[in-house]
C-alpha cells in the first residue's frame, strides 16, 4: 500500500477517528508511527501488546517526564487502545514514536510557554522563535500509517474532515505575524478555558464555524467526549 499519511489535530476525537481508519488498513498494515517522544516507544510498546494497562503506562509516561501527560493519556487514548485490541486481535502491527526525545520536548515546551506570555502580554512575535519549534513534513515508512498533524510528500494521505484548531494549524508552510497571533489567542482564549482539549475546540469551531460545530457536538456527546449539551455552544 505504500506509505500512508493521517492528518489529525491532536484531539480525542480525532484520534477515534484516526483509531479506526488505521484498523480499516489494519490487514494491508506493517506498523504505525506516532508523534510521541523517542522516548515512550518502549512503554507504548508494551501496553499496545498487553503487558502493560492503561494506568501503568500513564503512570510510567508520567515518570519519564513528559511535560503533558494529563493532556497525552485524554488525547492518546482512543488510538492507543485501538492498536491493542488490533494487536489482541491477530492485527501485530509494530510501533515506532518519531517525536523529539523527551528533554528536548521539555525544553520546547518552557520555550513556547514563554513566547506565549511574551506574545500575549507585549503583542509581538518573534518570527524566528517561533520558527524553531514550529516542526516540518512528518517521516513517512513502507507499509506504515503515519500519524501527523500535516502530510508529506510521496505518501497517500487522508485527512480529518474539520478544520484543524489553530494550535495545531501552525506550521512552516503558513507562519506569520497573523497566524501566531491566531495560535496565542487559541490558547489563551479557549484551551486555557475549557476543561479539555475537545471541548475547547468546540468552543472554537462554534464560534467560527456554526454548523459544522453542531455536527460535531452531536458526535462528540454520543461518545461521550464532552458531556454538556451546551459545549458546543457554550460562551467564551
Amino acid at each position: 500500500m505504500g506509505a500512508y499519511v493521517l492528518v489529525a489535530p491532536r484531539l480525542r476525537l480525532a484520534r477515534l477517528w484516526a483509531a479506526e481508519e488505521v484498523a480499516l488498513a489494519a490487514d494491508e498494515l506493517k506498523g504505525v508511527l506516532l508523534p510521541y517522544p523517542r522516548d515512550l516507544e518502549a512503554p507504548v510498546r508494551r501496553f499496545v501488546r498487553g503487558a502493560s494497562s492503561w494506568e501503568e503506562l500513564v503512570a510510567e509516561v508520567r515518570r519519564l517526564g513528559l511535560p503533558y501527560t494529563d493532556v497525552w493519556s485524554w488525547t492518546e487514548e482512543p488510538v492507543l487502545r485501538r492498536l491493542k485490541s488490533l494487536w489482541a486481535g491477530g492485527f501485530h502491527l509494530a510501533v515506532e514514536c518519531y517525536g523529539p526525545p523527551l528533554a528536548d520536548e521539555a525544553r520546547a515546551t518552557e520555550e513556547l510557554l514563554r513566547l506565549l506570555l511574551r506574545t500575549r502580554v507585549t503583542g509581538k512575535v518573534d518570527l524566528s522563535a517561533w520558527a524553531k519549534l514550529v516542526g516540518g513534513q512528518p517521516p513517512v515508512k513502507e507499509g506504515y500509517a503515519t500519524l501527523s498533524l500535516r502530510a508529506a510528500s510521496g505518501a497517500r494521505v487522508v485527512e480529518w474532515r474539520y478544520p484543524m484548531p489553530p494550535s495545531d494549524a501552525l506550521g512552516p508552510e503558513n507562519l506569520s505575524e497573523e497566524s501566531v497571533r491566531r495560535y496565542v489567542d487559541y490558547i489563551f482564549d479557549f484551551l486555557m478555558r475549557a476543561r479539555n482539549p475537545d471541548e475547547a475546540y468546540l468552543m472554537w469551531l462554534s464560534r467560527h464555524h456554526g454548523e459544522l460545530a453542531a455536527e460535531l457536538a452531536e458526535l462528540a456527546k454520543a461518545l461521550g467526549v464532552v458531556k454538556e449539551t451546551q459545549a458546543a455552544s457554550r460562551e467564551t
